[in-house]
């Protein structure tokens, strides 16, 4: 039985490297190449890009001049002495405050 399986073995090799003889020759088109690469780039080129296409530098220069905006009135406030005493208010409204008296560790 193992000679026997040697045997197909061996002609179904030799039988695949016979039918190497058999490969003809493919003629291509000498612009076949060029042609090729160029459906290939123009396909990638017309993928629109979806996703980020809204983010214009238009866009990012004005939610830039924005976000500065914003910081430097938010400064200019930190900076105001009516916020300063909206704040001692807020924290005497609500019992906030440090009184020596009040102290828990005395």
């Amino acid at each position: 039985m193992n000679m026997e399986t040697n045997k197909d073995i061996t002609d179904k090799i030799e039988a695949t490297l016979n039918s190497v003889d058999t490969i003809e020759e493919v003629s291509v088109s000498p612009f076949f190449k060029g042609k090729a690469m160029r459906q290939i780039f123009a396909e990638q080129k017309q993928e629109p890009k979806v996703l980020w296409s809204w983010l214009t530098p238009q866009v990012q220069l004005a939610t830039l001049v924005l976000i500065v905006a914003i910081n430097v009135f938010a400064v200019m406030q930190l900076r105001n002495e009516s916020y300063d005493n909206e704040i001692s208010n807020f924290a005497e409204s609500y019992g906030l405050t440090e009184d020596a008296s009040e102290s828990l560790i005395d």
